[in-house]
């Protein structure tokens, strides 16, 4: 009878052990990580070490890299697609959709846009992250009395960086040139440092900042200061405009130049511009 009841006892020890050991295992951390280009990405389900392979299930997969996977039980085939057509932007009265094939890199490329009247494929990219979906304006930007259809494609984003792109098209489809804000700055833009102050020329303007007012301390770090990498179209009282800062080190920006654009000859080109530093930077 005793040993009957060590044996029942030894049996009960034994599952709560192999219980414990099972409950440890799935309370345990998963070590494996997924990492894109040095970014650590997060799945609903994670991934699985199995018989010495790393195992992720399909949807995942596809979610992650941006593809679209299926799996066809019939024919026991796996197939992965890009995710093409997907309608990234549309208009404020639904008349105007852009759509993209979204890619393993982030961005949606082979962009298409359709109107009530033209479709066309647009140049470029846009990134796919839904708070920088492509912007969509429909107004008259020439002043030729006709609406035209104005779309601004962001390229990049990060701390102190944002680029945009804008793209024009007449009632018919056709294409309007802009003028590259950039390439047009540069040949109106000076910033150099005197022996107290910083010296900002825009055309014949020119507007000066004391250095100590500046965060950096000017040209201490030996930063030369010019046009920064941020770039953000706009549409506003029927026109194009872009607006750019002025960087005076790695970290400081002092003020915005606003560009405003003009149609002459068939291109919308570089018009007025005008510099105003930062609140925080007035005397």
């Amino acid at each position: 009878m005793t040993y009957k009841k060590w044996i029942i006892a030894a049996s009960a020890a034994a599952v709560v052990i192999i219980s414990g050991t099972s409950i440890m295992a799935m309370a345990k951390p998963n070590p494996i990580q997924i990492v894109l280009n040095g970014t650590e990405l997060v799945t609903a389900k994670a991934a699985q070490k199995v018989d010495g392979v790393v195992m992720l299930p399909m949807k995942e997969f596809g979610k992650l890299f941006g593809k679209e996977v299926s799996y066809d039980e019939k024919t026991n085939t796996v197939a992965v697609n890009d995710k093409a057509g997907v309608k990234i932007a549309e208009s404020e009265e639904k008349t105007i959709q852009i759509t993209g094939n979204q890619t393993e890199t982030g961005t949606y490329d082979h962009l298409k846009i359709k109107t009530p009247i033209f479709s066309r494929s647009l140049p470029g990219y846009n990134v796919t992250n839904p708070s920088y979906a492509p912007w969509i304006e429909f107004k008259d930007v020439t002043g030729d009395g006709e609406p035209e259809v104005v779309v601004i494609l962001t390229t990049g984003y990060g701390t102190g960086v944002y680029q945009s792109n804008a793209l024009v098209y007449n009632a018919h489809g056709d294409q309007i040139l802009v003028e590259d804000a950039l390439t047009a700055l540069m040949k109106r833009f000076k910033g150099t440092y005197t022996d107290k102050a910083l010296d900002v020329s825009l055309d014949d303007k020119h507007y000066t900042l004391p250095q100590d007012l500046m965060f950096s301390g000017g040209d201490s770090h030996g930063f030369k200061p010019g046009i920064g990498s941020v770039m953000q179209f706009a549409v506003k009282d029927g026109k194009l405009s872009v607006t750019t800062g002025v960087q005076v080190s790695p970290a400081e920006f002092v003020g915005d130049i606003k560009l405003t654009y003009i149609y002459k000859d068939g291109l919308l080109q570089a018009g007025d511009a005008s510099f105003e530093f930062y609140p925080e930077y007035r005397p």
